[in-house]
């Protein structure tokens, strides 16, 4: 998942098409395309540590794994210890595009570990953590934070890649989603530095899930600094412990979903399977499509999702939607609602002509119309 976008809050009716880039497969959402301005929408959100597609009997065995993602109801799942063309044990497979494939779902892969091919013409061998979404995933980093090197004989902390981060259009939200894997040692000082850097990264949104193994009890104190600034789902909607680990005989939990206040979370619940080492985690939360104020910026944003998409027929369609966009903008800077109101009905008639002159597909036009009809809304 290459692209780059910033999309600003774009409330809009999403019919899911999602993306056919070099990290994604496209599909028609079927789990919330229904939904209407001002309905409410429940998604699904998940972390599982699959361990590299080995259960608890030893077997690798991907396709179990993703029957198991699928009975799990994840819309959103992040995924930690992923293998892509890694080594035998996963017979080199590329673990995170055959799961997208199998469940069709959108995704993005950041490795933990980059190493050069065993032979030339061969891929990189690749480990890390892993998202998988029903929603289109607009724009995603692969972020630094501390990390012990594997290669050093004495190693110290120092900045390397593995923090996943993701920005999600659903259904009138943006969401900011975000994947770990904390370090393993008893020694919690690396873990301290982890949730440090995690925290200044996603310091720049307050929308944001939160998800993964932190390989800590959630009473660690290098925990607390992430509960100071994120609800723990379990804990707000459980009584019992909800142990993860070991998914044969759970005796603590280690693995979160965790997201920023104000969220509605419905419930949190461990899907049993003997998949992985680890049980998945799953959470219901629940939002109300129209919380965030849609502009311009954010239907260009659209755009070039869709032109990234191959939804539109000629750039000349393109190039007319931006310029009506561009105008607008100008107009929300002054604060003009008249003018703004009517570039955006030209924009809707514009929408029109290309949809008879089938220069947009149906998708594409449906929801950028019912983004246009929320921005007129607004300032009218």
């Amino acid at each position: 998942m290459k692209k780059c976008y910033s999309l600003i809050a774009a409330i809009v009716l999403l019919f899911s098409i999602l993306p056919v880039t070099s990290s994604g497969k496209a599909e028609e959402d079927n789990n919330s395309s229904n939904s209407q301005p001002g309905n409410e929408v429940t998604v699904r959100f998940a972390t599982y540590n699959m361990h590299t597609g080995i259960g608890t009997d030893g077997n690798y065995n991907l396709d179990r794994l993703a029957n198991t993602i699928r009975e799990s109801g994840a819309d959103i799942i992040g995924l930690q210890e992923v293998d892509v063309h890694w080594s035998s044990r996963s017979q080199f497979e590329n673990q995170i595009e055959i799961l997208a494939d199998t469940l069709d779902m959108d995704y993005f892969f950041a490795p933990i570990y980059n190493m050069g091919p065993p032979a030339e013409d061969e891929p990189r061998r690749q480990y890390g953590v892993a998202v998988l979404s029903k929603y289109p995933i607009l724009h995603a980093d692969n972020h630094e934070i501390a990390r012990l090197s594997t290669q050093d004989s004495n190693p110290v902390p120092k900045p390397a890649p593995g923090f996943l981060e993701t920005q999600i259009h659903v259904d009138g939200e943006e969401l900011w989603f975000y994947v770990t894997h904390l370090d393993y040692r008893s020694d919690p000082t690396v873990r301290q530095m982890q949730v440090d850097d995690m925290l200044e990264i996603m310091s720049d949104h307050n929308n944001s899930i939160l998800v993964g193994d932190m390989n800590a009890t959630s009473e660690s104190p290098e925990l607390a600094p992430l509960f100071q600034q994120f609800e723990d789902t379990w804990t707000l909607t459980n009584e019992n412990p909800g142990y993860t680990f070991p998914a044969d005989s759970p005796d603590r939990r280690i693995d979160y979903v965790l997201t920023t206040p104000g969220m509605e979370v419905q419930s949190a619940s461990a899907f049993p399977s003997m998949a992985s080492d680890h049980l998945p985690v799953m959470a219901d939360v629940t939002f109300e499509p129209g919380n965030h104020p849609l502009d311009a910026s954010g239907l260009e944003s659209l755009v070039e999702y869709y032109v990234e998409e191959g939804e539109f027929a000629d750039d000349d369609a393109v190039r007319s939607l931006k310029i009506h966009l561009t105008a607008v903008s100008h107009y929300e800077d002054q604060e003009s609602a008249e003018k703004v109101v009517k570039h955006m009905e030209g924009f809707k008639r514009l929408l029109d002509h290309q949809q008879e002159n089938e220069s947009i597909s149906e998708s594409a036009f449906q929801t950028l119309k019912t983004g246009a009809e929320y921005v007129i809304e607004k300032w009218e």
